[in-house]
């Protein structure tokens, strides 16, 4: 009989994304809501600046792992790329996996970031020394120039 064992002994990943929030149900079950791949800062202004000013954000990134065939404690690192290239101090956790192949565990990390640049932002996920994925989250200003009403027209 040939062995069930896949050639990969995990952990694998189920899951990366970022959203606004994660419910949790009294059952565990969660649901991922409004899933962002692009943050778009608007300004209206009769003179907008040209470049876009820093501003805080408020997201959740959700990452999901299952054990496989793993046992054990592993490190998680969220390293967070920005369009200019530098790396904040990381998010670091640890995994623990126990049990069935098909149980793992789920990482909900509330995160509060000031972005000071337009273009992508790379959230790197690794586990122990390797890289599992990416999740790209673009940055966009769209400056809106206010027009000033002419006199005598209507509202």
């Amino acid at each position: 009989m040939a062995s069930r064992q896949p050639p990969q002994e995990g952990p694998f990943l189920s899951a990366a994304l970022i959203c606004d929030r994660v419910l949790e149900e009294k059952d565990g079950t969660k649901s991922a809501i409004r899933i962002i791949d692009r943050i778009t800062r608007t300004v209206v202004d009769f003179s907008p600046p040209e470049e876009m000013e820093p501003f805080q954000w408020e997201g959740t990134l959700l990452i999901r792992l299952k054990s496989g065939w793993a046992r054990g404690s592993y490190p998680l690192t969220i390293k967070l790329v920005k369009p200019s290239g530098e790396t904040p101090p990381p998010f670091q956790y640890t995994a623990f996996f126990e049990g069935e192949e098909d149980r793992g565990v789920d990482f909900v990390v509330n995160m509060r970031i000031k972005f000071d640049q337009t273009g992508i932002y790379w959230f790197k996920i690794f586990l122990k020394d390797s890289l599992l994925t990416q999740i790209p989250l673009r940055v966009v200003y769209l400056p809106q120039v206010r027009q000033v009403p002419e006199r005598g027209a209507e509202s």
